[in-house]
């Protein structure tokens, strides 16, 4: 009778242990497709991609995550951004100010005045009739003598007011009501 109380303990643990392994497994394996939803969330916004992703890790379990560890895009879309954006500055740095010194307004690198305050950005070569930097004292293009440089002029000129198609009313005035044409 000891023997077949030992056995039934034993069939209990075991019982017990598998059932905690288990559960253990199940978890992990919970884990596992949360964490994969939420890289694949990370690394693309296509949707196929997404599903394709969370039904290999579902489907196949831990195999499905180690090929997905191989196969799922190399750099999250905020990595993607951050490098977008210092090739951004990057090339702002390279192509020169990209703003008017004098307003700050953005400017190309082409442009003679500043659209914004009209100042002066560049000037023609009298010779080729290319645009000239006003540090420069002889074109690069032709050689020719470049005319003295003068600082960016702001055009500080009053706004010119322009009245309103349609007169304004104040506010503390009633409206008045149209009386309909009657044709007699």
């Amino acid at each position: 009778m000891q023997i077949e109380d030992v056995v039934a303990q034993v069939e209990r643990l075991v019982r017990v242990g598998l059932t905690i392994l288990f559960a253990y497994l199940v978890a992990l394996w919970i884990a596992a497709i949360w964490w994969t939803v939420q890289d694949i969330r990370s690394r693309t916004t296509d949707i196929l991609l997404q599903i394709a992703a969370t039904v290999l890790v579902v489907v196949f379990n831990f195999p499905g995550l180690l090929i997905y560890l191989l196969l799922r895009p190399q750099r999250t879309l905020a990595e993607l951004y951050d490098e977008t954006l210092e090739e951004e500055a990057l090339l702002r740095t390279m192509n020169g100010d990209a703003s008017c010194p004098a307003c700050g307004y953005p400017i190309e690198g082409e442009f003679l005045f500043c659209p914004s305050c009209q100042s002066r950005l560049r000037q023609l070569c009298a010779h080729c009739e290319r645009p000239l930097s006003l540090q420069w004292n002889i074109c690069p293009y032709c050689g020719a003598p470049a005319a003295p440089a003068r600082a960016p002029q702001v055009n500080r000129a009053a706004p010119q007011v322009v009245e309103p198609a349609i007169p304004i009313r104040p506010l503390d005035q009633p409206v008045p009501l149209r009386q309909p044409d009657v044709a007699s």
